[in-house]
């Protein structure tokens, strides 16, 4: 990981043999200009927070740059060592815009190619590896041959790989689990389904009128006649047969004078009650 801090050059030797009316000289103009000023301050606030950027006081430093950044947005030195410091500090979405913005201000070629790796390492820290290899491929458009970059690059498109394998296993978790409820949902209906319908037969059933079960208001029934037994059943088939014969046998005739005989029969019979003596 490219974490490099750009010193600012400064020269720290003053000059002790310069009269103090020349000294009281440059006070006044130091005064007068504030340009010069401001300077002074943006430089000893760099030189600051570089000091404290190599102590790993990195809470420390962050003041120091930020200071220079908001008085001179467009300082590049500033910029780069601020997402540096806040990339360290873990926090990583606001050092990557912070790179952004110090690969816009990049004074060269190489200054912009680090900060490009840099802003792509703060975001495979967000998990965000489509963009990070974007800002991995740029870095090496402009310098091809750096092997850190490379193997970021290699590492974030593993990554990429990975995640999508993730979402896409997520998604068929997700559909089967779809399904699953989705077959559920039918079953539980068919259930509800057949209990309406049992109740609705059940309902049914209930106004359908039922038979009377009081035996003051049932029907009367018929006497049952007596069972004849086998022996009864041929007696009474063998009268009847000879009955049948017997009146078939005797012709109109005989049936005449057998009228006759018992008229006959009945005239020769004492009178009831009359004596004879």
């Amino acid at each position: 990981m490219k974490f490099n801090i750009f010193q600012m050059r400064w020269d720290g030797r003053t000059d002790k043999t310069a009269s103090s009316a020349l000294t009281s000289c440059m006070v006044a103009l130091c005064l007068l200009n504030l340009a010069p000023l401001t300077a002074q301050t943006t430089y000893e606030s760099l030189r600051d927070g570089d000091a404290a950027y190599n102590r790993s006081n990195y809470s420390k430093a962050e003041p120091h740059y930020r200071r220079v950044t908001e008085k001179d947005p467009s300082n590049w030195n500033a910029a780069y060592n601020l997402g540096n410091t806040l990339y360290q500090q873990g926090k990583y979405e606001e050092a990557g815009k912070i790179f952004e913005k110090a690969v816009a201000n990049a004074p060269d070629t190489r200054a912009k190619a680090d900060a490009l790796h840099n802003a792509g390492n703060a975001l495979l820290k967000q998990n965000k590896f489509k963009e990070a290899i974007k800002a991995y491929e740029n870095s090496l458009r402009l310098r091809p041959g750096d092997a850190d970059t490379k193997m970021n690059l290699q590492m974030a498109k593993k990554k990429n790989q990975q995640e999508q394998q993730r979402q896409q296993q997520q998604q068929q978790q997700n559909q089967q689990q779809n399904n699953q409820d989705q077959n559920q949902q039918n079953q539980n209906q068919q259930n509800q389904d057949q209990q309406n319908q049992q109740n609705q037969n059940q309902q049914q059933n209930k106004q359908q009128p039922q038979p009377n079960s009081d035996p003051k208001n049932s029907p009367p029934q018929q006497p049952q006649q007596p069972q004849e037994s086998p022996s009864q059943q041929r007696q009474r088939m063998k009268e009847e047969e000879a009955r049948r014969l017997l009146e078939t046998s005797i012709g109109p005739d005989d049936k005449k004078n057998a009228r006759k005989y018992r008229s006959a029969q009945q005239r020769k019979r004492p009178a009831v009650g009359r004596k004879d003596w």
